[in-house]
């Protein structure tokens, strides 16, 4: 068995880890996974069977908690020779810059959505107990049949202090695909998935025309979607390149390889996965 090379950094734009796991030669299938300190495993998100070719293969953590020691262990293996795997392992804590204030709002579909957010208000979960209660007659006390409490329900308000957050906050929570929350566990959220149930995007100042905006959001939790659903779709569209770069050697100048170029989340637009109508027609 040979071990396989993994390193990893942070992509502070997205505050995502940003995995380099070189694949042996012969070996065309990878899987990485990470521990956190619960200690449950889970793939990264696109890579629990991924088919890929021998050599450096840049893998991105979009959903990695923060402010928590993580343990990621990359298994490499050929589909056609069962039994014969090649594992290698790295650990990073991603940092926190504030332990009220690093609050990220992830997209698991646009990476280029996920922003850092000011929580406003999450002033409660409310877990709701499937439960039959049945009065006797002659008796004081009644009768329950119950079963263990719900995944909780809440409301949680953020504000946003641009167009571009404000759209991005839009997307992302009108994309139709779970959300997930990212903070320190020192807030008591951790890292928290959740499906909008509903939301109103309300005007910090009702009459000024400032793009400031607090969206508030219903929304329960779900359990963390399947890692095999939902894969990050990549920020760059041949219309940004092409836009952004006046000539292919401009490009080049530009971009130091085509994952750099895939991957550029500077400057990057909010993206729908079903475009909302347009503002100007």
């Amino acid at each position: 068995m040979a071990a396989v090379a993994i390193t990893l950094t942070i992509e502070t734009d997205v505050l995502a880890v940003r995995a380099e796991v070189t694949v042996p030669a012969g070996d065309d299938r990878l899987s990485l996974a990470r521990v956190g300190p619960s200690g449950v495993a889970t793939f990264v998100r696109g890579y629990d069977a991924a088919t890929v070719a021998a050599g450096v293969v840049v893998i991105r953590d979009f959903e990695a908690p923060v402010g928590v020691p993580l343990s990621y262990t990359a298994t490499t293996w050929n589909a056609t020779t069962p039994g014969t795997t090649n594992v290698g392992s790295a650990s990073i804590t991603v940092p926190i810059a504030d332990d009220c204030a690093d609050t990220w709002l992830t997209d698991l579909v646009r990476p280029t959505n996920t922003q850092q957010i000011v929580i406003q208000a999450l002033p409660e979960l409310a877990y709701a107990v499937p439960v039959g209660v049945h009065d006797i007659l002659g008796r004081r006390t009644p009768i329950v049949s119950g079963d263990v409490a719900n995944t909780p329900t809440f409301e949680l308000a953020f504000l946003t202090d641009s167009d571009d957050s404000r759209e991005k906050a839009r997307a992302t929570l009108g994309n139709g695909v779970p959300v997930l929350l990212r903070s320190t566990p020192a807030t008591g959220i951790g890292s928290l998935y959740f499906a909008v149930t509903g939301f109103s995007e309300q005007r910090v100042v009702p009459d000024g025309l400032v793009p400031d905006r607090r969206f508030v959001v219903a929304a329960v939790q779900v359990d963390r979607p399947d890692p095999g659903l939902y894969d990050p779709i990549p920020p760059a569209t041949y219309d940004v390149v092409n836009q952004t770069f006046a000539t292919y050697a401009a490009l080049l100048a530009g971009r130091s390889s085509y994952d750099a170029l895939l991957y550029h989340y500077a400057g990057g637009e909010a993206s729908d996965v079903v475009p909302w109508p347009p503002v100007d027609v």
